[in-house]
Formats: C-alpha cells, structure tokens, sequence
C-alpha cells in the first residue's frame, strides 16, 4: 500500500505534487494538515502536537477534522511518529513532502529516520523539488532514474561499505567506501535505471542543479 505525507510548507509550490498525486491517499502532520485541507484533500491520517499551527488555522482543521493531538513534551518527533504509525498500518511505500527545508536539525533527524530499524525496510523517498533521499538496505538493487533528476550520489553510512555500481557515468566493483567519503558524488544514469549492489546500508540521494 502507498500513501503521501505532507509535513509542512515547501518552497515550490505544493500544486504540481497535488496533481500528480490524484486520487493517492495523504496524511498530514501538524502544519502539513491544514495545507491539505486548504488543498481540498481530506488527509487519511493526522499527526502531531500541533504546535506550528496558528489559531486560525487550528480552528480551520477542527472545523473539519477531529484530532487528537500527541503532548508537545515526548520521546520521537512527529514525522517519527507518523511514520512508524504508517508502517504498523502495512503501508509499505510512503512518499514524504515537506521534511527538507528549514531547520537543520529537523532535516538531518528526518533523514535520519530512514535508517530506523522499523522503516529501513520499507520504500521511504524523502521528496522536495531538488532532491530525491531513499534509503537502500545492503543487498543488490535495481534503481530507476527519478524523472526530472540529473545526478545521483551515494552516501556511505558506515566504513568499509563495498559497492558496486552498474549502469552509470562511473561505474564500481567492490570498491570500499569509508565513513565521509565523497567518492560517489554527482553520479549520473547513463540508462533509465542501473544496478547496485552494498554491503552495508547506503542513503541513495537523486538531484538536480
């Protein structure tokens, strides 16, 4: 199963991803769901302490919703929180909008959250209109050129990760990456789709200038 979660505003605008989603479930955490509703899309599943919302729009959303706000002072954070909800529900192919952006920590813990032990597993994008951040467990993996996006770089998460690439500008067998290596930067398909192969957990990251 697949769903789309909004987390909060964006920098493009959300319209395109809106269109191109129609007719896919959403959920929406915190700001992200009254951005949904303020769209026309009733989200599935809301999250959050709702803390970044204002007055207004927290009257707006309970004109049509009813939530049930998680205490501000926890554990995980509300993106955590959804996610790991949205597994235990079976979905297992969740697009995430709206978690890049902003504040530093908040991004890196986002990121992040692909290498939880709950989730890792699972087919996770983290979306925004430059970048495209999955995670790919250690294994063989055919992977698809995202459409719009020129480069593809690939970040070690542990040293010595073996990889092996095919399919692209620069190809790999067995080459060992350490930790902060920037060896595997600004990649490029040179088909539709190429094959890689890790020992270790990898974070796959498509881009575009």
């Amino acid at each position: 199963m697949h769903i789309n979660v909004l987390v909060r505003e964006m920098p493009e605008k959300l319209e395109p991803v809106f269109r191109e989603t129609e007719n896919e479930r959403w959920a929406g955490v915190d700001h992200g769901v009254f951005l949904l509703l303020k769209a026309g899309i009733t989200p599935a599943y809301t999250f959050g302490d709702f803390d970044s919302i204002t007055e207004f729009e927290r009257r707006y959303i309970k004109e049509q919703l009813d939530i049930n706000p998680v205490p501000k002072e926890k554990d995980d954070t509300d993106l955590a929180l959804c996610l790991t909800d949205l597994v235990a529900k079976g979905y297992d192919s969740i697009h995430v909008y709206g978690a890049t952006g902003g504040r530093m920590d908040h991004t890196l813990a986002n990121v992040h959250l692909l290498m939880h032990e709950a989730l890792k597993k699972v087919k996770i994008k983290i979306l925004d209109h430059q970048n495209v951040i999955r995670l790919l467990p250690s294994g063989n993996h055919t992977v698809s050129r995202q459409s719009g996006m020129k480069y593809v770089s690939f970040v070690p998460l542990n040293d010595q990760t073996e990889l092996s690439l095919a399919g692209f500008l620069y190809d790999l067998a067995d080459e060992p990456l350490e930790f902060g290596t920037t060896l595997t930067i600004s990649n490029e398909f040179i088909e539709d789709s190429g094959e890689v192969a890790t020992s270790h957990d990898i974070l796959m990251i498509q881009s575009k200038d």
